[in-house]
C-alpha cells in the first residue's frame, strides 16, 4: 500500500489544533497548498476516476461493477475475518451462494450492538494497517470500529470533492464551518479560528445562539464566505440570531448540511433568508458504509461505487467496498426512508430515495407500545426558530415523555407547545414540557433530537412477531 502525506497528518491532528494560531495559519496554508493529489496519494486519483466512471455507466457496466466489488467483499470477509465466518456458518450461507445482486439479502445483517459485542473478531490488519474511529451519534456510549489507514481517507476525499461540486462547492473555498471542535477564548471575545487547510473559519456553534452572536456576525462577514457548512440546527440559529440583530444575510453562494435529519420547511426558511442559493445535503456516517446526497428540494441519490446501500422495511441497510480492514456486510443503520424509491433491477438495492429520515431510534413508545417518529413532530409545537433554539425529547418509560425547549431570547408559552404535540399525537403520550436556557449537543455539537432509554428494536421486533400471528 503506497504512502500518502494525509495519512499520517491526520494521526498527529490534535498536535496541530492546538497551535497558536500563527503558526497553525503558517503550516496549513503551505500544507493546503499541496495539490490534493500529492496529500492523498494515488488512491485518490483512482476513486474519484471510479466515480466518473461509474456515474457515467451504462446499466450493465454499474450492475456488473456492484456484483463484482460486492462479492468481493464478502470473499474478503469469510477468508479473514472471524466474526464472519462464523456468522455465515450459522446462517448457511457461504460467497459461493452469491450469484446475483439479489442474492445479498440470504446474508445476515448485523448492527452496531453486535460491533460492541465482537469489535476484536471483526477486522484484520493483514492486508492494511488499522486506525480506530468511534462513532457516537446521540449514544452515551460510543461504538469503536476501525478503517484501513490510507484507503479510507482517499476514498472518502475523493467521494466529498465528487458530491460536492454538484452543489457548486470547489475544494478550498471559503466556508463558514458552524459544526465540530468548539473554539472559544471568552476573555478575547473570540469564538473562532482559521482552519487554512481547507480554507474554513470555524465557528463556535454554542456560542451562535448567545448575546456574542454579533461578533461572530462580523468576523464571518469580514471572511467572505461563499458557502456555510454544517449542521442543520446551527445553521438555523445562525439565521435565528441575524433576524435577531436585525443584521443581513451574509451573501452566501450556497450551503452544505450534513449529519442532521433535514425537511423541506428547514430548505424553505434558508431560502428565503439567503435567498436563490445552493442547498446540498450530504447523507453518511462514520462508518462510511453508504453515502448519498441531495440538491434543494430534489431525491436523495445514493453513490453505489462508494457503497451498496439496501432498502428493507424503510431502513437503510448497507454494505462496505474497499474496507479490507472491517468490512461491513448487510450493516443496520438504523436510519430510515420514505417516499419513492428507485432500485436497481431485481434486487433491493437503492440508487435513490425521496427522504432519508434519520435514525430509527428517534422514535416515541405509546402506552400501546405504537412506535410514533419524532420526525412527524416536527412542527407540533407550532413556533418558529426565531423562538425556539432546539427541541429533546427523553423517554425511559412507554407513554411518557419529557420534553426540553431551548428558548431562543423570547418567553415561550408551554401549554401552546403541550396543545401543539397533544394534536398531533391525540392519545398513548403524557408529554411534561419543559423550558430550558439550554439543551446539551454531541461532543462535535450536534444536536441530539431524541434520548431513547428504551430498546426501539425489541419493540419492532415485537410488533413485527404480533403482526405475523394474526395472519
Amino acid at each position: 500500500m503506497k504512502f500518502s502525506f494525509d495519512s499520517v497528518a491526520h494521526l498527529y491532528k490534535h498536535v496541530y489544533y492546538n497551535m497558536p494560531q500563527s503558526l497553525k495559519t503558517f503550516l496549513g496554508t503551505l500544507y493546503g497548498s499541496i495539490p490534493i493529489e500529492k496529500r492523498y496519494g494515488t488512491l485518490y486519483s483512482h476513486y474519484l476516476e471510479v466515480y466518473k466512471q461509474f456515474e457515467e455507466g451504462d446499466k450493465q457496466f454499474q450492475e456488473d461493477y456492484l456484483y463484482n466489488k460486492t462479492l468481493e467483499t464478502i470473499l474478503f470477509a469469510e477468508q479473514n475475518i472471524q466474526f464472519y465466518q462464523q456468522s455465515f456458518a450459522k446462517h448457511g450461507v457461504s460467497a459461493s451462494d452469491f450469484k446475483s445482486l439479489d442474492d445479498l439479502q440470504k446474508f445476515p445483517t448485523m448492527a452496531k450492538e453486535d460491533i460492541k459485542k465482537h469489535i476484536e473478531e471483526m477486522y484484520t490488519q493483514s492486508r492494511e494497517k488499522a486506525v480506530a474511529y468511534f462513532s457516537g451519534g446521540s449514544s452515551s456510549s460510543p461504538t469503536k470500529f476501525y478503517h484501513p489507514i490510507y484507503t479510507s481517507r482517499a476514498k472518502h476525499k475523493a467521494y466529498s470533492v465528487f458530491t460536492l461540486e454538484k452543489g457548486g462547492y470547489n475544494l478550498r473555498d471559503r466556508s463558514i464551518l458552524l459544526k465540530g471542535r468548539e473554539v472559544v477564548d471568552v476573555e478575547k471575545d473570540v469564538y473562532w479560528d482559521y482552519e487554512p487547510v481547507d480554507n474554513f473559519l470555524n465557528v463556535t456553534s454554542s456560542y451562535v445562539s448567545s448575546e456574542k452572536f454579533p461578533f461572530i456576525y462580523k468576523q464571518a462577514l469580514k471572511f467572505k464566505p461563499k458557502f456555510l457548512f454544517g449542521y442543520l440546527s446551527v445553521i438555523l440559529n445562525f439565521v435565528s440570531s441575524s433576524k435577531a440583530y436585525n443584521l443581513d444575510p451574509l451573501a452566501i453562494k450556497g450551503i452544505i448540511l450534513t449529519s442532521e435529519t433535514v425537511h423541506a420547511q428547514d430548505i424553505e426558511i434558508l431560502k428565503a433568508f439567503f435567498g436563490d442559493i445552493s442547498i446540498f445535503i450530504d447523507y453518511g456516517h462514520t462508518e462510511r458504509v453508504v453515502g448519498a446526497y441531495k440538491l434543494d428540494f430534489g431525491d436523495y441519490h445514493f453513490m453505489n461505487a462508494y457503497g451498496i446501500p439496501r432498502v428493507v422495511n424503510q431502513e437503510i441497510i448497507g454494505t462496505s467496498l474497499d474496507n479490507f480492514v472491517m468490512p461491513f456486510i448487510n450493516y443496520k443503520t438504523s436510519d430510515e426512508v420514505d417516499g419513492d424509491i428507485s432500485y436497481f433491477d431485481n434486487s433491493d438495492i437503492a440508487k435513490s430515495v425521496h427522504n432519508i429520515k434519520g435514525r430509527s431510534q428517534d422514535y416515541l413508545v405509546a402506552d400501546d407500545y405504537r412506535l410514533i417518529s419524532t420526525s412527524t413532530l416536527y412542527v407540533g409545537h407550532n413556533l418558529s426558530t426565531e423562538v425556539v433554539s432546539n427541541i429533546q425529547y427523553q423517554q425511559s418509560e412507554p407513554g411518557k415523555v419529557k420534553v426540553l425547549v431551548e428558548k431562543n431570547r423570547c418567553d415561550i408559552d408551554k401549554n401552546e407547545i403541550l396543545a401543539g404535540l397533544n394534536k398531533l399525537v391525540k392519545k398513548g403520550i403524557s408529554f411534561d414540557v419543559e423550558i430550558v436556557d439550554f439543551i446539551a449537543t454531541s461532543n462535535r455539537g450536534k444536536k441530539i433530537v431524541c434520548k431513547q432509554n428504551l430498546d426501539i428494536e425489541s419493540i419492532k421486533h415485537k410488533i413485527v412477531k404480533s403482526d405475523l400471528a394474526l395472519n
